[in-house]
Protein backbone atom coordinates (compact mmCIF):
# COMPACT_ATOMS: atom_id res chain seq x y z
CA UNK A 1 0.00 0.00 0.00
CA UNK A 2 1.42 3.36 -1.04
CA UNK A 3 0.92 6.40 1.13
CA UNK A 4 -0.53 9.50 -0.54
CA UNK A 5 1.59 12.52 0.31
CA UNK A 6 0.17 16.00 0.63
CA UNK A 7 1.25 19.37 1.91
CA UNK A 8 -0.27 21.89 4.25
CA UNK A 9 -2.24 24.61 2.46
CA UNK A 10 -0.32 27.88 2.62
CA UNK A 11 -1.73 31.29 3.46
CA UNK A 12 -1.59 32.22 -0.23
CA UNK A 13 -3.57 29.10 -1.26
CA UNK A 14 -6.47 29.49 1.18
CA UNK A 15 -9.81 30.16 -0.50
CA UNK A 16 -10.19 33.40 1.48
CA UNK A 17 -6.66 34.67 0.79
CA UNK A 18 -6.39 38.29 -0.35
CA UNK A 19 -5.47 38.50 -4.02
CA UNK A 20 -4.76 41.33 -6.44
CA UNK A 21 -8.03 42.64 -7.91
CA UNK A 22 -9.18 41.24 -11.26
CA UNK A 23 -9.07 44.74 -12.78
CA UNK A 24 -5.35 45.00 -12.00
CA UNK A 25 -3.04 44.26 -14.90
CA UNK A 26 -0.84 41.23 -14.37
CA UNK A 27 2.84 42.08 -14.34
CA UNK A 28 5.14 39.40 -15.82
CA UNK A 29 8.34 38.10 -14.32
CA UNK A 30 11.22 40.53 -14.71
CA UNK A 31 14.94 41.10 -14.31
CA UNK A 32 16.38 44.30 -12.92
CA UNK A 33 18.75 46.07 -15.28
CA UNK A 34 20.95 49.17 -15.21
CA UNK A 35 22.43 51.47 -17.85
CA UNK A 36 25.62 53.49 -17.19
CA UNK A 37 23.76 56.77 -17.87
CA UNK A 38 20.87 56.05 -15.48
CA UNK A 39 21.53 57.48 -12.01
CA UNK A 40 19.42 59.44 -9.55
CA UNK A 41 20.41 61.84 -6.79
CA UNK A 42 18.54 60.94 -3.61
CA UNK A 43 19.22 61.80 0.00
CA UNK A 44 22.53 63.44 -0.86
CA UNK A 45 23.98 60.51 -2.81
CA UNK A 46 24.04 59.12 -6.33
CA UNK A 47 22.23 55.81 -6.69
CA UNK A 48 21.64 53.60 -9.74
CA UNK A 49 18.28 54.13 -11.42
CA UNK A 50 17.08 50.66 -12.37
CA UNK A 51 14.93 49.50 -15.25
CA UNK A 52 13.15 46.20 -15.71
CA UNK A 53 13.52 43.61 -18.45
CA UNK A 54 10.00 42.17 -18.48
CA UNK A 55 9.80 38.48 -19.33
CA UNK A 56 6.69 38.86 -21.48
CA UNK A 57 6.52 36.10 -24.16
CA UNK A 58 6.82 37.49 -27.68
CA UNK A 59 7.90 40.96 -26.52
CA UNK A 60 11.35 42.56 -26.54
CA UNK A 61 13.27 39.50 -27.64
CA UNK A 62 11.57 37.12 -25.19
CA UNK A 63 10.51 33.98 -27.05
CA UNK A 64 6.96 32.65 -27.04
CA UNK A 65 8.16 29.97 -24.67
CA UNK A 66 9.57 32.54 -22.27
CA UNK A 67 13.23 32.16 -23.27
CA UNK A 68 15.24 35.25 -22.37
CA UNK A 69 18.68 34.65 -23.92
CA UNK A 70 18.01 36.91 -26.93
CA UNK A 71 16.43 39.61 -24.74
CA UNK A 72 19.38 39.62 -22.34
CA UNK A 73 21.91 39.69 -25.20
CA UNK A 74 20.05 42.59 -26.86
CA UNK A 75 20.11 44.61 -23.66
CA UNK A 76 23.79 43.91 -23.12
CA UNK A 77 24.56 45.15 -26.64
CA UNK A 78 22.90 48.41 -25.64
CA UNK A 79 25.21 48.60 -22.60
CA UNK A 80 22.68 47.50 -19.99
CA UNK A 81 23.83 45.39 -17.05
CA UNK A 82 21.19 42.68 -16.53
CA UNK A 83 20.98 41.62 -12.88
CA UNK A 84 20.23 37.93 -12.63
CA UNK A 85 18.30 36.93 -9.46
CA UNK A 86 20.69 33.99 -9.04
CA UNK A 87 23.83 36.18 -8.89
CA UNK A 88 25.57 35.15 -5.62
CA UNK A 89 26.85 38.71 -5.20
CA UNK A 90 23.28 39.74 -4.40
CA UNK A 91 23.57 38.01 -1.05
CA UNK A 92 20.32 38.45 0.88
CA UNK A 93 18.74 40.03 -2.21
CA UNK A 94 18.93 36.88 -4.35
CA UNK A 95 15.66 35.76 -5.96
CA UNK A 96 14.28 39.28 -5.71
CA UNK A 97 11.00 38.63 -7.54
CA UNK A 98 7.83 38.34 -5.45
CA UNK A 99 4.78 36.49 -6.85
CA UNK A 100 1.44 38.00 -5.82
CA UNK A 101 -1.72 35.88 -6.29
CA UNK A 102 -4.22 37.38 -8.76
CA UNK A 103 -8.02 37.02 -8.73
CA UNK A 104 -7.96 36.14 -12.45
CA UNK A 105 -5.63 33.23 -11.71
CA UNK A 106 -1.88 32.97 -11.74
CA UNK A 107 0.38 35.64 -10.34
CA UNK A 108 1.61 39.18 -10.83
CA UNK A 109 5.28 39.87 -10.09
CA UNK A 110 6.69 42.79 -8.10
CA UNK A 111 9.98 43.54 -6.39
CA UNK A 112 10.38 42.88 -2.65
CA UNK A 113 10.62 46.58 -1.84
CA UNK A 114 7.05 47.34 -2.90
CA UNK A 115 4.33 47.06 -0.27
CA UNK A 116 0.96 46.13 -1.76
CA UNK A 117 -2.44 46.39 -0.11
CA UNK A 118 -5.98 45.94 -1.40
CA UNK A 119 -8.90 48.06 -0.27
CA UNK A 120 -12.45 47.96 -1.66
CA UNK A 121 -11.30 46.19 -4.80
CA UNK A 122 -8.44 48.58 -5.54
CA UNK A 123 -4.70 47.97 -5.28
CA UNK A 124 -2.40 50.43 -3.54
CA UNK A 125 1.38 50.26 -3.90
CA UNK A 126 3.91 51.88 -1.60
CA UNK A 127 7.24 52.15 -3.38
CA UNK A 128 10.79 51.62 -2.24
CA UNK A 129 11.95 53.54 0.77
CA UNK A 130 15.22 53.11 2.64
CA UNK A 131 15.26 49.34 2.12
CA UNK A 132 15.31 49.93 -1.63
CA UNK A 133 18.10 52.50 -1.33
CA UNK A 134 20.08 49.97 0.72
CA UNK A 135 19.64 47.47 -2.11
CA UNK A 136 20.86 50.03 -4.67
CA UNK A 137 23.95 50.75 -2.59
CA UNK A 138 24.64 47.02 -2.38
CA UNK A 139 24.52 46.70 -6.17
CA UNK A 140 27.41 49.16 -6.41
CA UNK A 141 29.51 47.98 -3.46
CA UNK A 142 29.18 44.34 -4.54
CA UNK A 143 30.44 45.14 -8.05
CA UNK A 144 27.21 44.17 -9.83
CA UNK A 145 26.68 47.73 -11.05
CA UNK A 146 29.84 49.67 -12.01
CA UNK A 147 30.31 52.95 -10.10
CA UNK A 148 29.13 56.21 -11.60
CA UNK A 149 31.84 57.86 -13.70
CA UNK A 150 32.85 61.52 -13.47
CA UNK A 151 31.69 62.08 -17.05
CA UNK A 152 28.20 60.79 -16.32
CA UNK A 153 28.05 62.89 -13.15
CA UNK A 154 28.95 66.00 -15.15
CA UNK A 155 26.30 65.11 -17.72
CA UNK A 156 23.60 64.77 -15.05
CA UNK A 157 24.59 68.05 -13.41
CA UNK A 158 24.53 69.79 -16.77
CA UNK A 159 20.94 68.59 -17.26
CA UNK A 160 19.98 70.32 -14.01
CA UNK A 161 21.86 73.47 -15.05
CA UNK A 162 19.88 73.59 -18.30
CA UNK A 163 16.65 73.21 -16.36
CA UNK A 164 17.69 76.10 -14.11
CA UNK A 165 18.43 78.27 -17.15
CA UNK A 166 14.97 77.56 -18.60
CA UNK A 167 13.25 78.33 -15.31
CA UNK A 168 15.27 81.51 -14.83
CA UNK A 169 13.99 82.65 -18.21
CA UNK A 170 10.40 81.88 -17.24
CA UNK A 171 10.73 83.79 -13.95
CA UNK A 172 12.40 86.75 -15.68
CA UNK A 173 9.50 87.00 -18.12
CA UNK A 174 6.88 86.67 -15.39
CA UNK A 175 8.20 87.25 -11.84
CA UNK A 176 4.72 86.55 -10.46
CA UNK A 177 4.85 82.95 -11.68
CA UNK A 178 5.10 81.23 -8.30
CA UNK A 179 5.08 77.74 -9.80
CA UNK A 180 8.16 78.44 -11.91
CA UNK A 181 9.80 80.26 -9.00
CA UNK A 182 9.26 77.25 -6.73
CA UNK A 183 10.64 74.85 -9.32
CA UNK A 184 13.64 77.12 -9.81
CA UNK A 185 14.40 77.21 -6.09
CA UNK A 186 14.20 73.42 -5.87
CA UNK A 187 16.40 72.95 -8.95
CA UNK A 188 18.99 75.39 -7.60
CA UNK A 189 19.08 73.57 -4.27
CA UNK A 190 19.37 70.22 -6.03
CA UNK A 191 22.38 71.45 -8.02
CA UNK A 192 23.97 72.85 -4.86
CA UNK A 193 23.48 69.48 -3.14
CA UNK A 194 25.00 67.68 -6.13
CA UNK A 195 28.00 70.00 -5.94
CA UNK A 196 28.28 69.47 -2.20
CA UNK A 197 27.69 73.12 -1.39
CA UNK A 198 26.16 74.35 1.84
CA UNK A 199 22.54 75.38 1.67
CA UNK A 200 22.28 79.07 0.80
CA UNK A 201 19.70 81.56 1.98
CA UNK A 202 16.86 82.12 -0.52
CA UNK A 203 17.85 84.58 -3.23
CA UNK A 204 15.90 87.83 -3.34
CA UNK A 205 13.77 87.97 -6.46
CA UNK A 206 14.02 90.97 -8.72
CA UNK A 207 11.07 93.28 -8.79
CA UNK A 208 9.26 93.64 -12.09
CA UNK A 209 10.80 97.08 -12.59
CA UNK A 210 14.32 95.62 -12.19
CA UNK A 211 13.91 93.04 -14.92
CA UNK A 212 15.43 94.06 -18.21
Amino acid sequence: MAQVLGKRVTQEERHDAVKLPRRTKKEPRFLFKHHPYRWMFAGGEWLPLLGKLRIDPGVGGVTQGGGIDLAVAGNMRRNWTVIQPSDPRLGEYQDYQVAMPHEAGGHSYIDPFQKVSVEAGRMFVEEGGEDYYKFLRHLVTSGIVPPMTDNVKKLKMREVEKKIERLQGAVAINPANQIAAGRLARAEQLLADMQGKAKKAPRKRKAASDVE
